[in-house]
């Protein structure tokens, strides 16, 4: 039992951890309006969203879109999924893997220099990856849902 409570110790240890990995990505990477990094369910590990955008919905979306990507990688022979841009009028949606469970997803303003961008989102999902390393997502999300209860 003592083993368990330890775990559940470092998983919010981790989970701090995450956050501040996160609001140094907002605040060096030109341009960002919203990240998260959620799981490949689709639910959310962490995020900053602004109050406008439904996280829960995101972080499904988000995952179905990398989902997709995949498979059309693989069926078209482009190899394994590195990155998925997403271009609307007003910005960009950024994704990528962050290891093995995760995604890190990153919006981004229309008016960013986008291949920075891509450098820091790739640079950053290495840092989330590493972060992660060794620890279930599913405890993360578990751990998320009950903060919200």
């Amino acid at each position: 039992m003592r083993q368990g409570w330890k775990w559940r110790m470092g998983g919010v240890a981790k989970t701090e951890e995450l956050r501040n990995l996160l609001l140094s990505i907002r605040d060096e990477v030109p341009g960002v309006r919203a990240l998260a990094v959620i799981s490949y369910d689709g639910f959310v590990i962490e995020s900053f969203m602004p109050s406008s955008v439904d996280e829960d919905l995101m972080a499904a979306m988000g995952s179905s879109v990398l989902s997709i990507a995949e498979r059309m990688g693989i069926d078209l022979g482009l190899g394994d999924f590195e990155l998925g841009i997403v271009s609307g009028s007003d910005g960009y949606l950024l994704l990528t893997k962050a290891g093995k469970e995760a995604i890190l997803i990153v919006l981004v303003n229309k008016d960013v220099k986008l291949g920075v961008a891509l450098y820091s989102v790739k640079k950053a999902a290495n840092e989330v990856a590493k972060l992660l390393e060794g620890i279930p997502v599913g405890e993360l999300v578990a751990s998320r849902w009950a903060e919200k209860v």
